[in-house]
């Protein structure tokens, strides 16, 4: 009961960004300046403030980046060659389908969920899951667009993807903080007060987004591809990742991290990605508009299943 307790304010958050824009009571339009305010603003400077406090030796937690970043590209690797024809026809439909079952919202979902529940010892491994996701999944999803395109198209120069994977918010903002703590760097109290309250404004801002995005229209298109992607985002990754977790006999809290991590909705780069090449679009809509729906119940069974297997982790619950 007191895990349910717990995260019931954070699926709240979410259903009562859903309602209120169903029920007009704040314009559709104020998703695109919520995302881009908790984005841009909130979550630099959470990662930042709280990222460079972290020891640094925990920000190499090579287990956990095994974990989750194995779990992720064995998804990826699972759909890409079992998937053809019932998930994807051609290869970049069948590409982004790969990456709507593997890529995961990280920083915009698990994040303020980690932050929500652990306080600050929830964000350093969202922070590294960040930076997966980021810094390799999404290069990875541009190489394998481009191959999937193939000789058509004006190919992106190297140059231009490092660019777009150093200025995504999330990652620089990750690296200052790991080369803050790597240089054990404290930030004047000042500055590190003022980064704290602007990332505060992240879980509300974030979540309500995340709600509010949320297109029950999508859910009635394709209703078997979508429901295969629901199930290996939502139960298979996290699944997968667990177990990596329990074999590499990962910290309580950090294998927790790395299942929410893996069991929160498709990220929202998977659309961009969509966009950018013009392939697969409704398949990103779909699945990023499933898996946020259905997560709300599915996160609620992960917890209550690691509440069970670490119980250390949740031990501050009691206090």
């Amino acid at each position: 009961m007191q895990i349910l307790l717990l995260v019931a304010p954070v699926f709240a958050i979410i259903v009562t960004g859903f309602l209120a824009v169903r029920a007009n009571i704040v314009d559709d339009a104020i998703t695109g300046w919520l995302i881009a305010f908790a984005y841009k603003i909130c979550l630099p400077a959470l990662m930042i403030t709280i990222v460079s406090d972290a020891k640094f030796d925990e920000l190499l937690n090579w287990g956990f980046w095994i974990a989750f970043g194995g779990a992720t590209l064995a998804v990826l690797c699972l759909v890409l060659v079992a998937g053809r024809g019932w998930l994807g026809h051609d290869r970049s439909t069948l590409t982004i389908a790969a990456l709507s079952a593997a890529m995961t919202n990280a920083g915009f979902v698990a994040l303020p969920i980690l932050h929500h529940v652990f306080g600050a010892k929830g964000v350093p491994p969202a922070a590294i899951a960040n930076l997966i996701i980021a810094a390799v999944m999404f290069p990875l999803a541009v190489v394998l667009m481009e191959l999937a395109r193939g000789s058509a198209g004006e190919r992106r120069s190297v140059m231009g993807i490092a660019w777009q994977v150093i200025s995504n918010p999330m990652v620089w903002s990750t690296l200052l903080g790991f080369a803050l703590a790597a240089g054990q760097i404290s930030l004047p109290g000042v500055v590190d007060d003022f980064l704290l309250t602007l990332g505060q404004g992240l879980t509300p801002a974030a979540l309500f987004a995340v709600g509010a995005s949320i297109r029950l229209g999508d859910l009635v298109h394709d209703a078997a591809r979508l429901a295969v992607l629901t199930t290996l985002k939502l139960i298979v990754l996290p699944a997968i990742t667990l177990g990596l977790a329990l074999i590499l006999d990962l910290a309580p809290i950090w294998a927790v991290a790395a299942t929410i991590c893996a069991a929160v909705p498709t990220a929202k780069n998977v659309v961009v990605l969509a966009h950018q090449f013009d392939q697969g679009k409704a398949v990103a809509s779909m699945a990023i508009s499933a898996t946020t729906m259905f997560s709300i119940g599915t996160l609620t069974l992960w917890f209550l299943l690691l509440a069970q297997l670490f119980p250390s982790a949740f031990a501050h619950l009691g206090s």
